[in-house]
């Protein structure tokens, strides 16, 4: 097993609410691939070899080739994710092994390819991100006119390796409006001061301007430490949850948001406020 670096520039694509799964779908269905699990959430110890599998599996009607290689990445506050080849400061990309840069994936015959992260036996408690990026071969869409259009399908399945039993700790620092997809839409500020990523989750209940009964999740983005970032309160109606609706602010908002271990934080606020 290799582990190596690249030298091309920082490839920047966007990441839905969830952050799991990353990809950059082509114009056309050639590239019918997918990556399972989309994410992982990982804990070792320093000195402990950490074994896993990523199944790369392919719907087209044709084996497709594809290569393999690790990347550093930061999660931009407007939901984008940034990818790098060359090592970032404090990368760990070193402590990791991946078992193939290429791989050949047949119709109905998944691929489990393998990867290993070791933190040195000396490493302090730290949460170790990386991501595994599945890129296909050049193809073509098509000529216009003379100029032939080249696309190049990629997916990224991220990793976070917790070393040492490190832990997000999160805080709520307020509750606003901003706007979320061209709507103005109800948001917590949630602050991470732990050392290691959190996911909001739970469930609020709520009323909005309008007297309706709603039911408010949070989107579910990751909190990096040190970071503070606006997370979307996702709102459907109580009675029915699996119709989203557009509240009418202000809204009340009660409940608790849970993170981690079942670690939670209880909220009671107006928002705006």
């Amino acid at each position: 097993m290799t582990t190596w670096t690249g030298a091309t520039a920082a490839l920047r694509l966007f990441l839905p609410a969830c952050a799991g799964l990353i990809l950059c779908i082509p114009a056309r269905a050639d590239f019918a691939v997918a990556l399972s699990p989309p994410r992982f959430e990982l804990e070792t110890k320093a000195g402990t070899v950490l074994r896993n599998t990523l199944e790369i599996s392919n719907a087209g009607k044709e084996p497709v080739r594809l290569s393999v290689r690790t990347a550093d990445w930061v999660f931009r506050p407007d939901g984008s994710v940034e990818f790098f080849d060359p090592l970032q400061p404090g990368s760990c990309r070193p402590w990791v092994a991946i078992e193939r840069r290429e791989v050949t994936v047949r119709p109905g015959r998944p691929y489990k390819l393998r990867f290993e992260v070791t933190p040195p036996p000396d490493t302090a408690p730290v949460e170790c991100r990386f991501a595994l990026l599945v890129e296909g071969e050049d193809r073509s869409l098509g000529k216009a006119g003379d100029i032939n259009i080249p696309y190049t399908g990629r997916l990224a399945a991220v990793v976070y390796v917790g070393v040492g039993g490190v832990q997000p700790e999160l805080s709520i620092v307020g509750a606003q409006v901003r706007e979320v997809n061209g709507q103005p839409a109800p948001v917590l500020m949630v602050r991470n001061t732990g050392a290691a990523h959190g996911r909001p989750q739970g469930m609020l209940v709520g009323t909005d301007a309008n007297g309706a009964d709603l039911e408010l999740a949070p989107s579910g983005e990751p909190m990096m430490p040190g970071e503070t970032r606006a997370i979307a309160l996702v709102a459907s109606k109580r009675s029915d949850p699996g119709i989203r609706v557009v509240p009418r602010l202000p809204i009340t908002a009660k409940g608790a948001v849970e993170w981690a271990k079942g670690k939670s934080i209880e909220v009671d606020t107006r928002i705006p406020q």
